[in-house]
């Protein structure tokens, strides 16, 4: 990422249009900051944001500071002086998600999941080693999940967060999850890398994640990942059940619809591909 050094208020001309257009410095400067952390997908310092964005260090230290009081980004408790994204941001993202049509597009698939298989069916948005829930339907659900619109919840544990998580290479899951073990939120939550690497695997070869009491001992959950036009993921979908409702026939039956749904939404997404994995 090389950014263009500009005025405070330098004219340039907008690419297409014929115009000029006065960019700000500081806007700018905030801008690259915010897409250098999307880029690069890990916790920095002022010395890695000062050398990446070829900025002075009194400004970088300017810029964060000001980021940090306004909940942009926030120290990390890493034992290292880091910073990373806040929550703040992710729901900024979520909301952005929102604007960009996918939850509009999605949701009529989510109720007619929702009334098939009578499960609370969830869309959620990755981001930054965790997978947000932005939307929901439970009108038809037996028993109501637990997880609200906003919250958080770990990738490798839920069908949700595995279904985004296993659509990137194994070398990019194991940087989003980190060092392990990994949180341990049941005895039957994956903790290592190579029993989550195992898992992706196979959840890629049948085309959905499963979450069998991996997060709650009551839910079992099945996920699928959404593409854009640009076979990029973009979100995913889940359908959460109570276990001891679930048969055999029960969960090919919804893995069956999630597949199916994930696939039309996709479609709507601008998705040309046969298989989302």
């Amino acid at each position: 990422m090389n950014p263009v050094p500009i005025a405070a208020s330098s004219t340039v001309p907008v690419a297409g249009k014929g115009k000029n257009v006065k960019l700000v410095k500081s806007v700018v400067r905030t801008i690259d900051l915010l897409l250098l952390f999307v880029n690069t997908r890990r916790y920095l310092t002022l010395q890695d944001i000062s050398e990446m964005l070829e900025l002075p260090k009194s400004s970088t230290f300017e810029l964060v500071n000001t980021m940090v009081e306004k909940g942009i980004l926030e120290l990390k408790p890493t034992g290292r002086k880091v910073y990373g994204l806040s929550l703040l941001a992710f729901e900024i993202g979520a909301a952005a998600v929102s604007e960009l049509g996918v939850t509009d597009i999605a949701r009529p698939y989510l109720q007619e999941l929702n009334r098939d298989t009578g499960g609370t069916v969830f869309l959620g948005v990755e981001s930054r080693g965790s997978i947000v829930y932005v939307e929901r339907a439970e009108d038809h659900s037996l028993v109501k999940a637990e997880a609200k619109l906003g919250s958080r919840r770990d990738l490798h544990s839920t069908s949700l967060g595995k279904a985004a998580l296993y659509a990137h290479s194994d070398d990019e899951i194991l940087k989003l999850l980190g060092p392990e073990p990994y949180a341990a939120n049941t005895p039957l939550t994956l903790t290592t890398a190579a029993s989550v690497l195992e898992d992706a695997r196979i959840s890629r070869e049948r085309g959905y994640t499963v979450d069998d009491r991996e997060d709650t001992m009551m839910m079992y959950c099945v996920g699928s990942v959404l593409r854009n036009q640009r076979n990029e993921p973009v979100a995913s979908i889940s359908v959460a059940s109570l276990v001891k409702l679930m048969t055999e026939q029960k969960k090919a039956y919804v893995a069956d619809r999630v597949r199916q749904a994930a696939l039309k939404i996709s479609r709507q997404l601008g998705f040309r591909g046969e298989l989302l994995y």
